[in-house]
């Protein structure tokens, strides 16, 4: 299974559905969110913010308000900290 590098240094098993689901949640269409994860889940290894980067870049080129969107996403915090 392929692995992200989270900020902490952690690996974690690539989640294509997860990401798949963010894309769709800012604008994209199924085919576009799929194509895009495939192309990320080539890159095993790959920092989480590289990645982050990528989307929002393959996003805007498809619409720039998508970019922008899942751009400001944010991650909720988690519990405790």
């Amino acid at each position: 299974m392929m692995k992200v590098k989270k900020r902490s240094d952690l690996r974690e098993d690539f989640d294509r559905r997860k990401l798949e689901k963010s894309m769709r949640k800012a604008g994209a269409d199924e085919t576009s969110a799929r194509l895009i994860a495939e192309s990320i889940q080539k890159r095993d290894g790959i920092p989480t913010s590289e990645m982050r980067k990528h989307v929002v870049q393959k996003l805007t080129e498809k619409n720039a308000k998508f970019g922008q969107d899942y751009e400001s996403f944010k991650k909720p915090a988690a519990a405790g900290k």
